[in-house]
Order: structure tokens, then sequence, then C-alpha cells
């Protein structure tokens, strides 16, 4: 593997040819700012991949790149635009390197709420193993493929970025099923980069508690930890303090809405009250309310929810909604960020 990677690292910057050239007289050549690589693979080519992408967009004739150290933290309009600004550019591009594929993206200032990528399987590796020409050739094609589909203007849609001018873009994306399905499988793995089913994660929000006709909110945070048992279904268990420490487990699907980027879960919990970590704020206070006394240890509740995940860039940002009933009443609302393992 050692040896692979140091020939591919020799190759990717010295070796690479001219890609095709799509220029023209008159053109401005976009000012393209290449950001540093992301690679979750065993081959350890993250600045490598970069200089050679930078190289390429020189080579292809109608770009203008300069590389950055300013990594991309989230795949969301407004993080887009603020690094295009910063940069001082028209575009950024960055690659990422995965053990089974390549891709290459790009994100145009014009198109503030879409984004380009390609990616290239390892799957028809040969027999012998995957060599350094072999990831060149898939770099190169990746490469020449998000050239092409920028100056065809195939975009595809961002992750939330669900507004009316977007419209044209999503027939795009309805009538080109591959390429739909690409950017699918590669949202759904940024989270992780790995293929891992298990996930913690942390939160902050609010819970109400109600009872007798009182009731009173109290700031929450919040642990969990999942399982994808299968593709739409997981379980999870979590931890929840607030004027209590509650611990809850219970079951997520995924709704199949085939052409977004977000996903939407609905869930069922149990819940119960662990141990009280204050009488002073929230239900069951005596300052609060004489007429519901503080819940007791081992007080059950249960209840649905709905629950909503944008991939980022290492993680995913996940906010939720649950209802518990059983001795009074608890609603929960929170927002934090999901980490696979």
């Amino acid at each position: 593997m050692k040896l692979i990677s140091f020939s591919l690292l020799a190759t990717l910057i010295f070796g690479f040819s001219v890609s095709p050239s799509f220029v023209l007289a008159d053109e401005q050549p976009t000012k393209v700012s290449v950001l540093p690589s992301t690679d979750s693979s065993t081959f350890n080519l993250g600045a490598p991949l970069q200089q050679a992408l930078a190289r390429l967009y020189k080579e292809a004739g109608t770009y203008s790149p300069t590389t950055s150290d300013e990594e991309l933290s989230g795949f969301t309009p407004l993080e887009i635009s603020r690094t295009i600004r910063k940069n001082n550019m028209d575009a950024l591009s960055f690659a990422l390197l995965e053990q089974e594929r390549i891709s290459v993206f790009l994100f145009d200032k014009n198109h503030p709420l879409e984004f380009i990528v390609s990616s290239k399987n390892f799957t028809d590796a040969p027999r012998t193993g995957i060599t350094s020409a072999f990831i060149e050739s898939k770099f190169r094609s990746a490469f020449n493929e998000v050239v092409v589909y920028h100056r065809e203007e195939k975009y595809q849609e961002l992750p939330g970025a669900r507004t009316e001018k977007l419209a044209d873009a999503s027939k795009r994306t309805v009538r080109d099923p591959r390429i739909a399905d690409e950017s699918r499988v590669l949202f759904r793995e940024l989270s992780s980069l790995t293929d891992s089913n298990a996930y913690i994660g942390a939160s902050l929000g609010m819970s109400r508690f109600g009872s007798e006709g009182t009731s009173a909110s109290t700031v929450t945070f919040g642990l969990s930890a999942g399982y994808q048992i299968k593709p739409r279904v997981s379980i999870e268990g979590g931890l929840s303090a607030s004027t209590y420490l509650i611990g809850s487990i219970g079951g997520r699907y995924a709704l199949p809405f085939k052409e977004e980027f977000i996903k939407l879960s609905v869930g069922l919990d149990v819940a119960s009250v662990l141990f009280s970590i204050t009488q002073n704020y929230g239900y069951g206070s005596p300052n609060l309310t004489y007429n519901s006394p503080p819940l007791t240890r081992g007080t059950f509740f249960v209840g649905p929810g709905i629950f909503f995940d944008i991939p980022l860039l290492g993680a995913t940002l996940r906010g939720d909604l649950r209802f518990y009933t059983g001795t009074g009443t608890i609603i929960v609302g929170t927002y934090g960020l999901v980490y696979y393992l």
C-alpha cells in the first residue's frame, strides 16, 4: 500500500497531462479556489489531491485556480457564499477520496443554492488491486465530467435549498436519475465519511412539563447514541438533563423522500425519570405549584417524535420534536449534531 501511495503521489504531482480545454478567445477565466481535499481512504493523499486538482483546472484553459487552506465546514447556501466571498473567487472546488470512490465537487457563486459533483467508483478495479494509474484515470475522468457539467450548467440542489428559483434545477435532477442517485449517495455518506452504522450525538433545546392544568419550561441538554439496523430503521437511546435526568430508548424510521437531501424520520420512544436534578426550576417545584407534585424516580412516559437530519461535511445537523405522555406530559424540542463513528 505504501508503494502504491508513493507512486500515486508522484503521479498526482507530476504526471497529469493536459485535460480537454473549452476556452474561447474572448472568455475570461473563472477564478476557482481549490480547497483542501478530504481523504478517508488508506492512501493518505489529501494534500497531493489538492495540488493535482489545481493543476487540472489550470490545464483546462477556462479556469484560473489558486489553492486555499480554508476547509468548507458545511454544505449550506450560507456557508458556500461566505467561503466564496472570503476567498474573492468565482467558484470553489475540492476532491473527496474514499476507499471505494473518488469525487470532485464544484460550487459557483452565480448558483449559490446549487452545486456540481462527479463521482467515479472503484468497483471495476483490476484483479491485481487498485493501482496509481487506475486512481489517476478515475480522478481525471471525474474532473473532466465536472468541467463539462459546469459548461452545460448541470447543477444539483444544495440541502435545504427549497426555493422557487430552483424549480428548473429540480426538474433536471429528476430527468437525470444517475446524477440524482449519485448525489444522494454522497450526501448520505458525507456525515461520517465511513460506512459505519453507529452514531453519537449532542443537543440543546427546551422541555415543557405539564400536569393538572399547570406547566413550566426549562433548558434541556441531551446526549444520544444509536445504530442503524436497516437502511431506514434505527434504534436510539438518550439522556436528557433539565429539571430531571430522563433516559429514553426508541425506534426511528426514515421516510422515503427519494429526491430530498434532508432526511425526515418519525419515531416512538419510551422514557423514564432517572432522578431529580433540581427542585428549584421546572415542573413539580414547590415554588411553582402546590397542585403538581414532583416526578418520582421510575416514572414512565411514552410518545412519538419527528426528526430531521441535514448532512454536513463530517457531521449531521439534527433537529427533533418529541411528545411524551404519562404522569402529565413532556414536550421536548432540540437541535444539535450527530457524528457517525
